[in-house]
């Protein structure tokens, strides 16, 4: 069904206008900042018209009044990754204390206007659908103060210091609607310390077991702070299978799969080693891997093995999920380091 035109009062107009004078600034350079220019030139010329009190915008300008918002409300919650991962807003272009200013400046506005922000969101029909991502990370060890100082000497005064940062990353990164995919030993701790972080953390999570999360063994722990738990699983993330575990598997299900044009269709995505010795050997058996060529049914040209093998460990990516393209790119980013100094 066509969407029709809608009417907003002049004190919305002139909301809907501050919050695009904002966001088109913000995502200049992308496809969504001249949306929002379009948008802003289209409000500002109405409202150099005193005599006007209702505004009419067409069913375009209103799915561009929706966009901002949107990018409104992900600015003043900093969720830059989001704006990069699905509004191909490489950079915001404008500082922090920026955004920060021009946010006090629009809600005194609308309270000063008693503009009804939730009546217009209503009127605009927005409904907050900020797309869900599928996020990964591995080994956050709530908890583990020895982590500090031994084996990943992480540098945390303490647990509480640590416990505090990974919150605070996680939450600056993740929104509520993320689904989370935590690749075993999220922390160590009673069943009521886990469920405590697990309250504060944004997004759906879903738990693959490892070997340090004892605290599922508590009957009293609510297993439903978890949308699942599981030994092993596989899933899809945009047409790619992805194999979950908390241990490395070497060769894992749908590794030899390709597309027609030769790239990889399987992941597998790990946690449990860290950045130990047995990291060590697993990008060992990654190079002999990935050196070795092989003929198929389906690649009857020669080509090298498969070896999509990404390590989560928290540490990697400064303790914030991330999705399989960001992982996929600091996985690259790492390992040509590590093999070109095997190299040397």
């Amino acid at each position: 069904m066509k969407e029709e035109a809608f009417t907003m009062t002049r004190s919305e107009a002139e909301y809907c206008n501050m919050i695009c004078r904002l966001a088109a600034p913000a995502a200049k350079g992308s496809d969504a900042g001249r949306k929002l220019d379009g948008l802003f030139l289209r409000l500002q010329a109405e409202l150099t018209k005193p005599a006007v009190t209702l505004i009419s915008l067409t069913a375009e300008e209103k799915n561009q009044t929706v966009l901002a918002v949107m990018i409104y409300e992900l600015l003043i919650r900093e969720k830059y990754d989001v704006l990069k991962e699905h509004f191909n807003i490489e950079q915001v272009q404008l500082t922090h204390d920026q955004i920060s200013e021009a946010a006090v400046r629009i809600r005194q506005f609308a309270s000063e206007k008693d503009v009804d922000t939730e009546a217009l969101q209503n009127k605009i029909r927005y409904r907050k659908k900020i797309p869900v991502r599928k996020l990964y990370i591995a080994d956050l060890h709530f908890f583990h103060d020895s982590l500090n100082h031994r084996m990943d000497m992480r540098g945390f005064s303490g647990y509480e210091e640590m416990n505090a940062h990974m919150i605070r990353q996680w939450n600056d990164h993740v929104t509520r609607k993320d689904e989370v995919y935590i690749l075993g030993d999220f922390a160590i701790s009673w069943a009521q310390a886990a469920e405590s972080v697990l309250r504060q953390l944004n997004g759906r999570k879903f738990l693959i077991q490892g070997n340090h999360d004892k605290f599922l063994e508590d009957k009293k722990f609510d297993r439903s702070l978890f949308e699942w738990i599981r030994p092993y699983a596989e899933i899809q993330d945009a047409g790619r299978k992805v194999i979950l575990s908390h241990y490395p598997v070497f060769c894992y299900n749908g590794q030899y799969r390709l597309t027609p044009e030769g790239q990889p269709i399987a992941y597998m995505l790990y946690g449990h080693v860290h950045n130990t010795h047995d990291e060590q050997l697993v990008n060992e058996f990654i190079r002999i891997t990935k050196g070795t060529m092989v003929t198929s049914r389906r690649q009857p040209q020669e080509h090298p093995i498969p070896c999509n093998m990404i390590n989560c460990f928290c540490m990697f990516s400064d303790y914030i999920p991330l999705t399989l393209d960001d992982w996929i790119r600091v996985d690259e980013k790492r390992r040509e380091k590590v093999f070109a100094d095997h190299d040397r």
